[in-house]
């Protein structure tokens, strides 16, 4: 659940970085996000090791324990702002799996739907590495 977008793009930076995370135990993860606000508001609690930063932005109890789920890997996860809306191969996809991500945190898709699609946007770029999401 999100009560906003801001609050939706933070669920699916923490999906997206917890399900990399998962993927190797000892991978640096960077995410990639077109919302400064999202950006900014992770930055900071991953900087201070608190969801406190967060807590206007993370109104439901589920995007709190997402947040609260990324914090012990903070020196792991390097999240960055992506200019929006100027069709960067990069953005597009980031677009792709924020909105799966949020879609799989809610139940609104199943896992195995998601793995696959999560797969066909990663493919789609150029130079893609082989990732499998968890």
């Amino acid at each position: 659940m999100a009560a906003s977008s801001g609050e939706a793009e933070i669920i699916g930076i923490c999906e997206a970085a917890l399900s990399a995370l998962h993927a190797d135990d000892e991978a640096q993860v960077v995410v990639l996000c077109d919302s400064k606000q999202a950006v900014t508001c992770l930055h900071t609690a991953l900087t201070e090791g608190s969801p406190n930063p967060a807590h206007r932005a993370l109104l439901f109890p589920e995007s709190r324990s997402l947040l609260e789920r990324l914090l012990p890997h903070a020196g792991r996860v390097d999240v960055r702002w992506l200019k929006d809306h100027i069709g960067h191969e990069l953005n597009e996809t980031a677009d792709t799996l924020a909105n799966l991500a949020l879609r799989r945190a809610t139940g609104r898709i199943a896992e195995r739907t998601a793995r696959r699609a999560i797969d066909d946007a990663v493919k789609k770029l150029p130079n893609a590495p082989t990732v499998t999401a968890a």
